[in-house]
Protein backbone atom coordinates (compact mmCIF):
# COMPACT_ATOMS: atom_id res chain seq x y z
CA UNK A 1 0.00 0.00 0.00
CA UNK A 2 1.15 3.45 -0.94
CA UNK A 3 2.16 6.16 1.53
CA UNK A 4 -1.14 8.42 2.00
CA UNK A 5 -1.33 12.13 0.84
CA UNK A 6 0.76 14.25 -1.96
CA UNK A 7 3.45 12.39 -3.46
CA UNK A 8 7.12 13.70 -2.32
CA UNK A 9 8.79 15.69 -5.01
CA UNK A 10 12.16 15.97 -2.69
CA UNK A 11 12.21 19.57 -3.76
CA UNK A 12 12.12 19.28 -7.31
CA UNK A 13 9.90 22.23 -9.49
CA UNK A 14 9.01 23.00 -12.92
CA UNK A 15 11.24 25.81 -14.54
CA UNK A 16 8.21 27.71 -14.97
CA UNK A 17 8.34 28.59 -11.38
CA UNK A 18 11.27 29.92 -11.21
CA UNK A 19 10.96 32.37 -13.91
CA UNK A 20 7.79 33.14 -12.26
CA UNK A 21 10.11 34.09 -9.27
CA UNK A 22 12.63 36.11 -11.07
CA UNK A 23 9.86 38.25 -12.58
CA UNK A 24 8.35 38.32 -9.05
CA UNK A 25 11.37 39.85 -7.93
CA UNK A 26 12.14 42.20 -10.48
CA UNK A 27 8.78 43.45 -10.31
CA UNK A 28 8.78 43.78 -6.43
CA UNK A 29 11.75 45.78 -6.54
CA UNK A 30 11.63 48.04 -9.09
CA UNK A 31 7.91 49.10 -7.55
CA UNK A 32 9.98 49.52 -4.19
CA UNK A 33 12.83 51.35 -5.98
CA UNK A 34 9.62 53.63 -7.07
CA UNK A 35 8.33 54.44 -3.53
CA UNK A 36 5.72 51.74 -3.25
CA UNK A 37 4.81 50.75 0.18
CA UNK A 38 5.20 46.82 0.46
CA UNK A 39 1.75 45.97 0.32
CA UNK A 40 1.42 47.93 -3.19
CA UNK A 41 4.54 46.68 -4.22
CA UNK A 42 3.40 42.92 -3.81
CA UNK A 43 0.15 43.70 -5.30
CA UNK A 44 2.09 45.35 -8.31
CA UNK A 45 4.34 42.01 -8.95
CA UNK A 46 0.94 39.98 -8.95
CA UNK A 47 -0.41 42.54 -11.99
CA UNK A 48 3.12 42.28 -13.50
CA UNK A 49 3.63 38.76 -13.95
CA UNK A 50 -0.11 38.53 -14.97
CA UNK A 51 0.05 41.00 -17.84
CA UNK A 52 3.72 39.38 -19.05
CA UNK A 53 2.28 35.88 -18.78
CA UNK A 54 -1.95 35.48 -18.26
CA UNK A 55 -1.81 31.70 -18.15
CA UNK A 56 0.68 31.33 -15.01
CA UNK A 57 -0.43 31.30 -12.01
CA UNK A 58 0.05 33.93 -9.54
CA UNK A 59 -1.37 35.59 -6.20
CA UNK A 60 -0.39 37.91 -3.67
CA UNK A 61 0.35 35.18 -0.73
CA UNK A 62 2.93 33.24 -3.97
CA UNK A 63 4.60 36.59 -4.43
CA UNK A 64 5.04 36.79 -0.02
CA UNK A 65 6.26 33.11 -0.83
CA UNK A 66 8.91 34.10 -3.43
CA UNK A 67 9.96 37.19 -1.01
CA UNK A 68 10.28 34.91 1.53
CA UNK A 69 12.22 32.24 -0.49
CA UNK A 70 14.49 34.48 -2.37
CA UNK A 71 15.18 37.75 -0.36
CA UNK A 72 14.74 36.25 3.68
CA UNK A 73 15.90 38.32 5.77
CA UNK A 74 17.68 35.57 8.08
CA UNK A 75 19.74 34.64 4.61
CA UNK A 76 23.26 36.04 4.17
CA UNK A 77 22.62 36.54 0.21
CA UNK A 78 19.49 37.12 -1.54
CA UNK A 79 18.56 37.30 -5.20
CA UNK A 80 19.30 40.51 -6.40
CA UNK A 81 17.31 40.77 -10.11
CA UNK A 82 18.19 43.67 -12.41
CA UNK A 83 16.42 44.41 -16.22
CA UNK A 84 18.55 45.24 -19.17
CA UNK A 85 18.09 45.76 -23.12
CA UNK A 86 21.16 44.03 -25.15
CA UNK A 87 21.34 46.15 -28.62
CA UNK A 88 24.01 46.65 -31.78
CA UNK A 89 27.12 44.58 -31.89
CA UNK A 90 26.15 43.17 -28.38
CA UNK A 91 23.17 41.23 -29.72
CA UNK A 92 25.10 39.93 -32.64
CA UNK A 93 27.68 38.00 -29.57
CA UNK A 94 24.70 36.73 -28.00
CA UNK A 95 23.00 35.18 -31.15
CA UNK A 96 26.09 33.94 -32.38
CA UNK A 97 26.58 31.90 -29.00
CA UNK A 98 23.23 30.82 -29.37
CA UNK A 99 23.92 29.36 -32.60
CA UNK A 100 27.03 27.89 -30.87
CA UNK A 101 25.28 26.34 -28.16
CA UNK A 102 22.32 24.75 -30.64
CA UNK A 103 24.95 23.29 -32.88
CA UNK A 104 27.12 21.72 -30.08
CA UNK A 105 25.03 20.96 -27.60
CA UNK A 106 24.08 17.29 -26.89
CA UNK A 107 20.78 18.09 -26.02
CA UNK A 108 20.48 19.03 -29.71
CA UNK A 109 18.33 21.84 -29.21
CA UNK A 110 18.03 22.07 -33.29
CA UNK A 111 18.26 25.61 -35.05
CA UNK A 112 14.40 25.60 -35.69
CA UNK A 113 14.42 27.23 -32.54
CA UNK A 114 16.59 29.79 -33.65
CA UNK A 115 15.56 32.97 -34.89
CA UNK A 116 16.37 33.82 -38.49
CA UNK A 117 19.01 36.50 -39.12
CA UNK A 118 17.11 38.46 -41.38
CA UNK A 119 14.08 38.66 -39.15
CA UNK A 120 16.08 39.37 -35.83
CA UNK A 121 15.10 41.96 -33.34
CA UNK A 122 16.74 45.03 -33.03
CA UNK A 123 17.30 44.65 -29.07
CA UNK A 124 16.42 42.00 -26.58
CA UNK A 125 15.06 42.80 -22.66
CA UNK A 126 16.82 40.75 -20.28
CA UNK A 127 16.90 39.69 -16.62
CA UNK A 128 19.96 39.34 -14.62
CA UNK A 129 20.27 37.55 -11.82
CA UNK A 130 22.86 37.67 -9.31
CA UNK A 131 23.66 36.69 -5.49
CA UNK A 132 24.08 39.83 -3.24
CA UNK A 133 23.32 41.79 -0.66
CA UNK A 134 18.94 42.21 0.45
CA UNK A 135 17.97 45.45 -0.86
CA UNK A 136 17.49 48.05 1.81
CA UNK A 137 14.18 49.90 1.42
CA UNK A 138 14.34 52.88 4.17
CA UNK A 139 10.81 53.70 5.36
CA UNK A 140 9.47 57.66 4.48
CA UNK A 141 8.56 58.33 7.54
CA UNK A 142 11.96 57.06 9.03
CA UNK A 143 13.79 59.26 11.76
CA UNK A 144 17.29 60.41 10.25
Amino acid sequence: MTKRGRPNKHGVRPGWMLLRSVMVLNAYDQARASGDKHSAAVTEAVSAVRSRTPGMPISETEVKRVLAEFQSRDSEGSWVISAGIVQGPELDTWFDNLEWIATKSPLKLGAPHLPDYRSKPNQVSTLSIQIGPRPHYPRSNARK
